[in-house]
């Protein structure tokens, strides 16, 4: 018969058998016989349940053995060992913070129910594919399930739909202990499996919300950030990393981040909201590091998504001017802010709170937004939550601009970006791809909408006029890291451009620069070498560079970090300058160099180059990492927007209007290039200025301005006393 809740709570040891009567006329596949939250935290033993489970089955399971025809939402969640076996419907948020033992399962469009943040999802095959139909018959006998009886029946046509969970974090512990292959456990024909030695159980790190409560009382808030040391997220082994296109940082627990959260003084001005020097779009730091401190996660996410759209973004991508601003960072280092927000906003998904939110009402105004990188996104969201219908048009196959296609996966990982789409689009908003407007498509067609915003961004790379400059083998940075996503989001082997055993020269620095060197290596090229025009910067902050402003100080970033660990070697060589590209037959194969000398003379820099000092570097591809000067002009010509001196779309002062009615410009193709931060900025403000001007004598826009310190002015005639 049927059972209630809690079904094998705990359960060390034995076997629990549930099967619907034996006259039923139902299929026990296709209704509940069990209830919520069965096998929470068992060690061992077994479980065969003849029919659907529901919510938050085997949740912190440890190590026993489950076979189940269906399971509700929140399935193995926090799951750390054992095996489960769903023969059924899944709910959503299967798997989510699961970093132990595995789960199969046989279920229609499971791939779209499964929580991935922290699992793999692969085939079955070998020994284990055998484990599988040997534990599957067990379960038909024990419970006269014909459901289960059919598939035994069907299993060499069923194998490859079944999809194995795989957790990464138990696939690297099982990887670097070298213990025995899971093929090998399966033939043993154990019943469970322990949870790795050195895994820890994710709720075990996180503790109950008691114990949280608890140790923020004794947790000294008022000294924290110089009693305990900072701690950011840590970047997984470079020798692992780099053989695959997973995120390269790993999150912390709560209770490492509540720890970090103390550091976070009550400092009286926040400079680290200050749009100035730390963050653009005002985000209000101290109050929900604050509240994630008090464990108070479902307030800091409210906190957090009122200033920015996209943390999960932010989080990963902005190099976190608001730790270089940080008032603890005076004399010691910063709280890990962008750590912080990173985890509320994936906790946040996890719990199943970032919900599509369409608006209750819609205006009669369409807008039309021109590109889907942070500006366009930001201002389409903000503009479709107050009701207004919002096309958005992306010239490339997919929507996220750079968020796509200028940052490789490693560090954006794209499935990030295209839940965050769907959740728009869920709301609301019509994307449309393969739209170039000014090439493929018109811009007098945007002249139907009752506004237009330029999102285009500044794509217009900045070259390197020398000779040998059209040798096949020299590329900017942005065509080949887009060629490298392409290629993997396509499953290929290898793309258009590709570095695989090839010695690759990478000019210019920054981000960019240091992505294109992190691909370089994952594609399996022979070296990888980096030049930087400037001289290396200071390992502290240097007397013109001094706090709140972000600090210009030597850093390993992860690509440096995987060049060493490949090579033994930084890749980068500073105050070095390519006078030549050479080649032969058209193709590249080296590059003339010049060592240069940098003086100061007040303000001014002076470079100059240091004789005798010619070196031949060989290089089979180059890629020009040197920043961007404008936007393309095709769609700025057309409308006829004027563009100032340095190319960019020219608008009023503290405004986005350009000199064409009902068209408005925002992000870098306004500003310049800039960071992600700036960019959604400049979306949200522009959206509130195109709602205001749609609702002009309407009582103006409810759209939020930014959220940091209101700039404030000394009156020249004031005179501060020495």
């Amino acid at each position: 018969g049927d059972a209630n809740d809690y079904v094998g709570k705990g359960l060390s040891g034995g076997q629990i058998v549930v099967y619907p009567p034996r006259a039923s006329r139902f299929d026990s596949h296709r209704n509940v016989i069990v209830g919520n939250v069965c096998l929470f935290g068992a060690t061992s033993g077994e479980a065969f349940i003849a029919g659907i489970a529901a919510e938050r089955f085997a949740v912190r399971n440890s190590g026993a053995l489950a076979v189940v025809e269906g399971v509700g939402d929140h399935g193995c969640e926090y799951m750390t060992g054992g095996r489960v076996v769903v023969l059924g419907d899944v709910g959503r948020n299967f798997a989510a913070g699961m970093s132990g033992g595995l789960a199969y399962v046989l279920a229609d469009g499971f791939d779209a129910l499964c929580n991935r943040e922290s699992v793999d999802l692969e085939t079955v095959h070998g020994e284990e594919a055998r484990w599988l139909e040997q534990t599957v018959q067990r379960h038909a006998e024990l419970t006269g399930s014909k459901h289960a009886q059919n598939i035994v029946e069907r299993f060499a046509e069923l194998l490859p739909k079944f999809v194995k969970v795989f957790p990464r974090d138990y696939k690297r512990v099982l990887a670097e202990n070298t213990t025995e292959s899971i093929a090998e456990n399966t033939a043993d024909e154990k019943p469970a499996d322990k949870p790795a030695a050195n895994l820890v159980d994710i709720e075990d790190a996180l503790v109950d919300e008691s114990l949280l409560s608890d140790r923020a009382g004794k947790l000294d808030k008022l000294r924290g950030f110089a009693k305990y040391a900072r701690r950011g997220d840590r970047y997984r082994s470079a020798r692992k990393r780099i053989s695959d296109w997973d995120e390269i940082s790993q999150r912390q627990t709560k209770s490492q981040l509540q720890v970090q959260a103390a550091r976070c003084i009550d400092c009286g001005v926040p400079f680290c909201q200050s749009d100035r020097d730390g963050c653009p779009i005002g985000n209000v730091i101290p109050k929900w590091n604050d509240l994630v401190f008090r464990d108070q996660w479902r307030a800091a996410f409210d906190r957090l998504m009122a200033t920015n759209n996209f943390p999960e973004f932010t989080g990963r991508v902005c190099p976190a001017p608001c730790e270089g601003a940080c008032v603890a960072g005076i004399s010691e280092l910063p709280v890990a802010i962008k750590s912080i927000e990173a985890a509320i906003i994936d906790h946040a998904w996890e719990m199943g709170w970032m919900r599509p939110n369409p608006p209750k009402r819609r205006s009669p105004w369409r807008v039309a937004v021109v590109g889907s990188g942070p500006a366009g996104l930001a201002a389409a969201d903000q503009l479709n939550s107050v009701g207004h219908q919002v096309t958005v048009f992306e010239r490339e196959d997919r929507v996220g601009g750079l968020l796509t296609y200028g940052i490789p996966n490693m560090k954006l990982e794209k499935r990030l970006v295209q839940r965050r789409v769907d959740k728009m689009a869920a709301e609301g908003i019509e994307f449309i791809t393969n739209a170039h407007i000014g090439v493929t498509h018109p811009a007098s067609d945007l002249l139907t909408f009752d506004a237009i915003l330029l999102a285009t961004g500044a794509t217009w790379p900045r070259d390197l006029a020398i000779e040998g400059r059209s040798l096949e083998g020299v590329h900017f940075a942005m065509e080949y890291l887009t060629a490298s996503t392409k290629t993997l989001l396509l499953h290929k082997k290898n793309g258009v451009i590709s570095a695989l055993g090839k010695r690759v020269v990478v000019i210019g620095g920054g981000d960019t620069g240091n992505d294109c060197i992190g691909t370089a290596v994952r594609q399996g090229a022979a070296s990888v070498t980096n030049f930087e025009l400037l001289p290396q910067p200071p390992r502290q902050r240097a007397a013109d560079n001094p706090w709140p402003q972000y600090p210009r100080v030597y850093r390993v970033d992860y690509g440096h970090e995987e060049v060493v660990s490949r090579w033994g070697k930084d890749p980068r060589i500073y105050s070095i300058s390519a006078k030549r590209f050479l080649g032969s037959e058209g193709r590249l194969h080296g590059i003339e160099t010049v060592r240069v000398e940098w003086t100061r003379d007040g303000d001014r820099w002076t470079m100059r180059e240091i004789e005798a000092s010619e070196e031949v570097v060989e290089a089979d591809l180059v890629f020009l990492a040197m920043g961007f000067l404008g936007p393309e002009n095709k769609v700025v010509e057309e409308l006829g927007v004027r563009q100032g001196a340095r190319s960019n779309v020219e608008t009023g002062e503290g405004s986005y209007r350009t000199n064409v009615e009902k068209v408005f410009a925002a992000g870098d193709c306004r500003r310049g290039q800039s960071l992600v931060v700036w960019g959604i900025n400049e979306g949200r403000m522009a959206a509130r200025e195109i709602d205001s001007w749609l609702r002009s004598g309407s009582g103006g826009s409810h759209l939020p301005i930014s959220g940091g310190i209101i700039p404030r002015t000394v009156s020249a005639a004031i005179k501060v006393p020495a």
